[in-house]
């Protein structure tokens, strides 16, 4: 009895050390904490959860900003990108997510819808690789928001939230989430 008591312990302290030579798995951070935080400084700072995975621009292509923004009386742009080869003149393996207004004045605390028609606002995704493109944009049905938290037209600094729903020419739907973006503006905007 007494070795099978010795033996059960043995057995016991045996597994117990097993289990705490094992490594503790890593911490797994979700996608929409990867993104930016929220602010309103210029801190040129932008991201996104493109079909439920955090987005955020990485890499350069040749002659380029990444990420963009500019922002000339009545037309503004915000385009950001994930680069895979770096110094690409072609864009291949580039996708970008890319938000555009025109023929208006954009104010602080206002929402614009994102869609194809004479609001001329709208936006897209995009994915390049071996010079095929997909391109993703919103349309009348298919649209999203912009919103504006600041525009300091004195620093050139505008921030905002986004999401979007875009299709392609098959009718295949992407989805855009929690997007934000605090951005020094290169540009004109005006004074009121």
């Amino acid at each position: 009895m007494k070795k099978l008591l010795l033996l059960f312990a043995a057995l016991t302290f045996f597994l117990s050390c097993n289990k705490d030579d094992e490594p503790s798995p890593e911490p797994q951070i979700a996608e929409i904490d990867k993104l930016p935080p929220p602010t309103q400084t210029g801190a040129n700072k932008v991201g996104c959860l493109v079909n439920g995975k955090a987005f955020l621009p990485e890499g350069q292509l040749t002659g380029s900003i990444n990420p963009y923004c500019g922002y000339y009386h009545n037309t503004f742009s915000l385009v950001f990108r994930k680069v895979k080869n770096n110094d690409n003149k072609t864009g291949n393996g580039t996708e970008a997510v890319a938000i555009y207004s025109s023929d208006i004045i954009l104010e602080e605390n206002k929402t614009y819808i994102l869609k194809l028609d004479n609001t001329n606002h709208s936006a897209l995704y995009d994915i390049t690789s071996n010079s095929n493109f997909d391109t993703y944009e919103t349309t009348n049905e298919v649209n999203g928001e912009l919103h504006i938290t600041k525009l300091d037209k004195e620093k050139n600094i505008i921030s905002g939230t986004f999401w979007f729903d875009a299709v392609n020419e098959q009718g295949k739907k992407v989805e855009i989430r929690e997007g934000r973006f605090d951005m020094k503006f290169e540009g004109w905007a005006g004074k009121k």
